[in-house]
């Protein structure tokens, strides 16, 4: 199993859609790709008032809801999952997607979009970066990619892992 990070320097620069993208080209070539999201705000995975949500708030330390198209798993933690937990929790996945974690080491691919993401892209600063993606071309030293450039994006990341 293979992790690898899209990242960008605030909200809103275009991670999520271009990782949705991403995983369905990566799919397409039939490689089992898991995505983990860090909310860095929080999240609510149940509405209050189901039982799960109820569950927690009673206090319990994990959640674990099963139906038939699959599970999850509401866990209360302190800290951050570590690589190695996050490849026990994604199981059998060929690659792990990670969006945020910016400030972790590993594989990183960021996204910069102009007018949004600040002065200069992370990576200029940063030169554990594999790729910079952004609606502009940026020579920064590592291979850019367009924003619009799934298909491109999805060969390098199964490429390098």
């Amino acid at each position: 199993m293979k992790i690898i990070s899209f990242v960008a320097a605030s909200s809103n620069s275009g991670k999520t859609t271009l990782i949705e993208k991403v995983v369905r080209i990566l799919k397409g070539r039939g490689l089992t790709v898991a995505v983990v999201k860090h909310a860095s705000k929080g999240f609510e995975l149940d509405r209050p008032g189901k039982d799960s949500w109820r569950f927690r708030e009673a206090g319990a330390d994990a959640v674990l809801l099963i139906g038939p198209e699959g599970y999850a798993l509401q866990k209360r933690s302190s800290r951050v999952p570590d690589r190695d937990r996050v490849r026990a929790l994604v199981g059998d996945a060929d690659i792990v997607i990670r969006e945020g974690f910016k400030d972790e080491q590993g594989a990183k691919v960021e996204v910069f979009r102009t007018g949004v993401s600040g002065a200069q892209p992370l990576c200029l600063a940063d030169r554990s970066f594999l790729a910079l993606v952004s609606d502009k071309r940026i020579d920064a030293g590592i291979p850019w990619y367009h924003i619009d450039d799934a298909e491109g994006i999805a060969e390098l990341v199964a490429a390098k892992l």
